[in-house]
């Protein structure tokens, strides 16, 4: 039986985007995605990166910086016991400065010649897979694959990356905050069946057969081979179809609610400050400052009600610094 999986691009998706990533030491999982990935694989999904690297067209890095920079992103991700199943990355673009990667290419998003090529290699069933992205261009390949998709939103929907200038011309079947609402949102859909064979085939569906045409006619390197993220004995096994459904909903739900709830228990340990403690106690002798003036003003005694009004002041706006100080931080 054909896998289902998740195709995932990397950029604002899995790790932070300074734009033309080219630094290993720079590579940044965003919040939260280790679980998600967890998550998704224990519900039987194959996790495939698929992502656009035009910086090795452009000259601004390699083809071996690109592998030491997802050789570090599958170290971040096994410290916290989470994997990828597979890396394709498309190298190439039309206006590079390089002349190897200088062209245009099936490989590159919009297009869906490597979720195509991934399918093959790893026996996917695009009708039953998803694509989880930032981009319009990573949902326009999601669904001329033949997948459900996931946006994610980075950015507001008025900015555009360049290139996208249609963004909103791309719905996507949902749109998230993040990878822990996306995986939340898959793992609570309902699961299609697997699409059968075509008539007289016996054989992969077109999708699969189109995958091996593209590997003659592209550059053989958007494939990442590098090694799993963790040892292939100690990954967590797809659980079988039909079995076990709803307890593993059922855990990945429990999975991402202590999530949440370890996020609520920072927030509260952040909000409590020895600043903030001292700036309430300023507040409230500024308050009894106040009180002596008022006290004093009814007594006549006028230069003395002034210099406890100073007094009143300072203590206000020390304690105003104190609190907005902290906002700030």
């Amino acid at each position: 039986m054909a896998n289902k999986a998740i195709f995932l691009d990397r950029d604002n998706t899995l790790i932070e985007d300074p734009g033309y990533l080219a630094d290993p030491q720079a590579v940044k999982l965003l919040p939260g995605v280790e679980l998600a990935l967890k998550s998704m694989a224990q519900a039987g999904f194959k996790l495939i990166v698929v992502t656009n690297q035009s910086g090795i067209a452009r000259g601004m890095l390699t083809q071996e910086t690109l592998g030491k920079i997802h050789a570090e992103m599958r170290r971040q991700l096994a410290e916290h016991d989470a994997h990828v199943d597979g890396i394709y990355y498309c190298p190439f673009h039309p206006e590079g400065t390089v002349p190897e990667f200088a062209k245009d290419s099936d490989l590159r998003k919009p297009r869906p010649g490597m979720l195509f090529w991934a399918a093959k290699e790893h026996d996917i069933d695009l009708t039953v897979s998803w694509l989880v992205g930032d981009s319009a261009r990573d949902i326009e390949a999601g669904q001329r694959a033949g997948c459900r998709t996931v946006r994610v939103r980075t950015r507001p929907a008025h900015h555009t990356a360049p290139g996208e200038e249609n963004d909103e011309d791309v719905q996507a079947d949902y749109t998230v905050r993040n990878l822990v609402d996306a995986a939340r949102v898959i793992l609570r859909s309902p699961q299609k069946k697997p699409s059968p064979p075509l008539p007289g085939a016996g054989a992969p569906a077109a999708p699969r057969t189109k995958a091996a045409g593209l590997m003659e006619d592209t550059h053989p390197v958007a494939r990442e081979v590098g090694a799993p993220a963790i040892p292939e004995e100690a990954e967590t096994p797809a659980p079988d179809e039909g079995a076990g459904g709803d307890s593993d909903d059922s855990a990945v739900r429990m999975e991402i609610l202590k999530y949440v709830r370890q996020l609520a228990r920072n927030d509260q340990v952040e909000e409590f400050s020895f600043v903030k403690l001292f700036g309430a106690i300023v507040q409230v002798i500024a308050l009894l400052a106040l009180l002596i003036v008022f006290v004093k003003m009814i007594g006549s005694r006028l230069t003395e009600a002034m210099l406890w009004a100073l007094i009143c002041i300072a203590l206000q706006l020390m304690s105003l610094t104190l609190f907005f100080g902290v906002r700030r931080k």
